[in-house]
């Protein structure tokens, strides 16, 4: 089994962008729906490149030259892109636009950079990589789909190295539809957020790195059991007990229906570890999950309490996500 390793990872979110210090300062709001802390960007781009560019692929192209540059790699192998709602602000612009003006005079801007793998197609221009590319859309586990597939490729050797990333955004028209079914905006839950983070595995055990990805393992509607069959085999791989694991992240959000998804598992096979729930310094989206590895990755990196961090990802629709990092 090659080891992988989480190299560099960086984020733009409702934190203060390309920062840790959401460790010791995170900022606290009350909205519903907050809007990322977008970074200067043209400290990354020309004035007339961020023009033609939409808020979620300036972000996605920041916190990617952001990681390559600290990394050193030019050109990873692999962009592997996971984002449920692609560019969702161009997207409503070109539907407004077919609306108001009978399909005619449209913007090709617009139409261009409104589907969900325009972020990873950018990329890969922009940076002149042009190995293997994909993008996974799959809701709350379009990320959690991106460690599978760059995890699966570097343990048959076809990579060994991968640009991972999940980047979604929000605007308030689908922000009020998402409300209205109670997925978001329910009281006493966490804000609705934007976001881009991008990560960079490697299977070279010599470079400096944050922390290792042990393994993933994903599942739908698992019972109890079949969730213990799924820990256990995730353990056992990466040579570690249930004892070795020092924190358990989970994407609880204050959401009722989505906080009893964990609950049968917290309250028995886990009821013995402290959990941390990401997604009150971060928000909740379609991406989080990309969040919360991110957060774990540099929580091993500056706590030496910490040995190592299982990560669960559990969505309303039945998906089961499991990622296991440590020192």
């Amino acid at each position: 089994m090659k080891k992988v390793f989480i190299q560099a990872a960086e984020q733009v979110s409702i934190q203060e962008p390309l920062s840790e210090r959401w460790m010791t300062e995170p900022l606290s709001y009350d909205e519903p729906l907050v809007k990322a802390q977008n970074p200067a960007f043209r400290d990354y781009m020309a004035a007339n490149e961020a023009r033609r560019m939409g808020g979620l692929m300036k972000r996605a192209l920041v916190t990617t030259l952001k990681v390559l540059k600290e990394t050193g790699i030019e050109h990873p192998d692999a962009i592997i892109t996971g984002t449920c709602l692609g560019s969702l602000d161009y997207t409503e612009r070109i539907l407004d636009a077919m609306l108001e003006n009978g399909e005619e005079a449209l913007s090709p801007t617009h139409f261009m950079q409104s589907t969900h793998n325009t972020v990873g197609s950018a990329l890969a221009i922009y940076t002149k990589t042009h190995g293997y590319n994909t993008t996974y859309s799959h809701g709350s586990i379009s990320f959690d789909l991106t460690v599978q597939d760059a995890w699966m490729q570097m343990q048959l050797g076809k990579i060994s190295t991968a640009l991972v990333g999940g980047h979604d955004e929000m605007t308030e028209g689908y922000f009020s539809k998402l409300q209205q079914v109670k997925y978001v905006g329910v009281e006493g839950m966490v804000p609705c957020g934007e976001m881009a983070m991008s990560m960079l595995l490697n299977t070279d055990s010599s470079v400096d790195h944050l922390a290792e990805l042990a393994g993933i393992r994903m599942s739908f509607r698992p019972s109890g059991e079949q969730f213990q069959q799924q820990l256990d085999s995730l353990l056992a791989q990466a040579g570690m007990t249930l004892d070795d694991v020092s924190l358990v992240m989970t994407g609880m959000n204050g959401n009722p229906a989505n906080d009893q998804l964990y609950k049968p598992m917290l309250d028995s096979l886990l009821a013995d570890k402290p959990t941390m729930d990401y997604k009150h310094v971060f928000g909740e989206n379609y991406a989080a999950s990309a969040l919360g590895l991110y957060a774990a990755a540099h929580l091993l990196k500056q706590k030496d309490e910490l040995k190592a961090i299982l990560l669960l990802n559990l969505t309303l629709t039945g998906d089961c996500s499991m990622m296991l990092v440590k020192k």
